[in-house]
């Protein structure tokens, strides 16, 4: 058991095993999706709160800044990303709004993706990592401020079992 809310236990356990068999888990890229899903809705919605359009609990924007771009800048070139979503029932893109919305894998997958074609590795601390996550998801001209990723990475670090 990661967390002691269920439901966001679920949500670990899934991300979990996506980034496994991405063979892109570490303990620090675990930390960091579990923290942006956190940041981004706070696994409480699938549809950006307010208006907007991120989608699904990490807040993919289905165009070409987000699940687009995976698709066609990444995955299109990586045999073996896309052997890795087939192993994981991920549909192969490019993907509709309501799979993004409806598929907690496939949104796991691209936040990770995301990080990765990052050329700066994956920081260790939550301070570091807000600073990381606005850079590289949230970037410049997103709402998103590194204090609000610290305060929601701390209130997930309190649900940890």
């Amino acid at each position: 058991m990661f967390y002691t809310d269920p439901f966001i236990n679920s949500i670990a356990k899934i991300v979990d095993h996506v980034l496994i068999v991405l063979d892109m888990h570490s303990l620090d890229a675990f930390d960091l999706v579990m923290r942006t899903g956190m940041q981004e809705s706070g696994f409480r919605s699938l549809e950006q709160l307010g208006g907007g359009p991120g989608l699904g609990f990490f807040q993919t924007e289905p165009g070409m800044t987000g699940a687009e771009d995976a698709w066609y800048n990444y995955m299109v070139y990586r045999e073996s990303a896309r052997l890795y979503f087939t192993q994981l029932n991920i549909p192969l893109g490019p993907w509709d709004e309501i799979t993004l919305m409806s598929n907690i894998a496939l949104q796991a997958a691209l936040c990770r993706i995301k990080y990765r074609r990052d050329k700066e590795p994956i920081p260790s601390t939550i301070e570091e990592q807000a600073w990381y996550w606005k850079r590289v998801y949230n970037t410049e001209a997103g709402a998103g401020k590194p204090a609000e990723f610290i305060e929601n990475a701390a209130a997930l670090e309190k649900l940890e079992a």
